[in-house]
């Protein structure tokens, strides 16, 4: 071949073969392709504000060092996400496309470090998930199931705490907690813990301390006038107090829902 000919044969053949590439492509499903390479975009609002997260086809190992993709290195998923603030109780609403076949779709709720071993997953039925009130920071992930392909949605959260002994209300709606606080040397009989087997109340705390000092110091916003001290508590707020088991019991009858 005559040199001056090289490099017009050499554009000729570049051309071909983008050619023969993009039409190979453009035979492949687009179904097939979209299914193989992208994940279903959700919209995610609590209490009607828009969210901001991660997607992906996560797996976790069981000790909490995860989430990993596609098991390599634990990627620093929220580098770029400031956790959401929310109110206790606020509602989580999921959308996802039609056209993505979406056939299950649950939530899972991470304290501390990520730990997915036996997924503890709730079901969410009409898109919609309420959380509870237990304070401070989390993580929400949100398993989508279609057929064999599973992907994840994920993000940070904080639920607010709005008053100082929320933690020891009941968790749930229509549930009832316990506290029980006694001295060293008075024989404990653990009345509040024994209630959780109650038909409402699902959470007990049952605390040893030196005084009503001591007590008012751990629960400023409890009235604790004696020792030993009994309070009551539905999902907002207190309900009841009392310095007997007798009364305790009493009253724990009528705070039922």
């Amino acid at each position: 071949m005559n040199k001056k000919w090289l490099p017009y044969a050499l554009v000729l053949i570049s051309v071909l073969l983008i050619y023969t590439l993009d039409t190979f492509n453009s035979r492949v499903p687009e179904q097939e392709k979209e299914a193989s390479t992208s994940i279903p975009k959700a919209v995610i609002t609590i209490d009607g504000q828009e969210v901001l997260y991660k997607s992906g086809a996560f797996s976790w190992v069981e000790k909490g060092i995860g989430p990993v993709v596609d098991q390599d290195e634990p990627p620093i998923l929220f580098h770029d996400l400031l956790p959401v603030n929310v109110k206790p109780f606020s509602k989580l609403k999921i959308t996802l496309p039609e056209k993505a076949g979406i056939e299950t779709v649950s939530v899972y709720r991470s304290r501390g470090e990520l730990e997915m071993g036996p997924l503890p997953l709730e079901t969410i039925f009409d898109d919609t998930y309420t959380f509870n009130n237990v304070a401070g920071l989390s993580t929400v992930i949100i398993e989508a199931g279609r057929q064999d392909q599973v992907y994840h949605y994920t993000f940070p959260i904080i639920i607010e705490e709005v008053i100082s002994y929320q933690s020891q209300l009941a968790e749930e709606k229509g549930y009832l907690a316990v506290l029980e606080l006694y001295l060293p040397d008075a024989q404990q009989q653990n009345w509040a813990l024994e209630q959780v087997n109650n038909k409402y109340v699902h959470k007990a705390h049952s605390m040893q301390v030196n005084n009503v000092e001591e007590a008012r110091q751990q629960f400023p916003d409890l009235t604790i006038e004696a020792l030993p001290y009994y309070a009551i508590f539905n999902h907002e707020r207190l309900l009841y107090e009392a310095n007997n088991w007798e009364d305790f019991f009493k009253l724990l009858k009528v705070a039922a829902p």
